[in-house]
């Protein structure tokens, strides 16, 4: 009985030590979405972004060479680049604002 006490808790233990390796995996994979190929749905004003259009990286700098208008708030809200479109998003919940053709 002792013996089948102490391989339950060797069995439990590595199990739980591998836990933190599956999930670091699942997060690499996640940091490789790029562009709008990563999601299968129409988005439309009101709509939730993927996140990755919440990003820095993603921003359009030069909106006003693009044609845009400035975003109604600096710091809460920015123009990006999704697929042929620019998309105003909220920062801070990814709620689509606006949806501009490419000119």
């Amino acid at each position: 009985m002792n013996y089948r006490n102490v391989l339950s808790a060797v069995l439990l233990s590595t199990t739980f030590a591998c836990l933190p390796m599956v999930a670091t995996t699942a997060h690499a994979d996640e940091a490789k979405v790029e562009g709008p190929e990563a999601h299968n749905r129409e988005l439309k004003v009101g709509d939730k972004a993927p996140d990755q259009y919440k990003r820095d990286e993603l921003v359009v700098a030069d909106w006003k060479a693009k044609g845009l208008t400035p975003a109604p708030e600096e710091g809460v809200s920015q123009w990006v680049r999704m697929g042929h479109q620019y998309v105003l998003v909220q920062i801070t919940n990814g709620v689509i604002l606006e949806i501009k053709p490419e000119s």
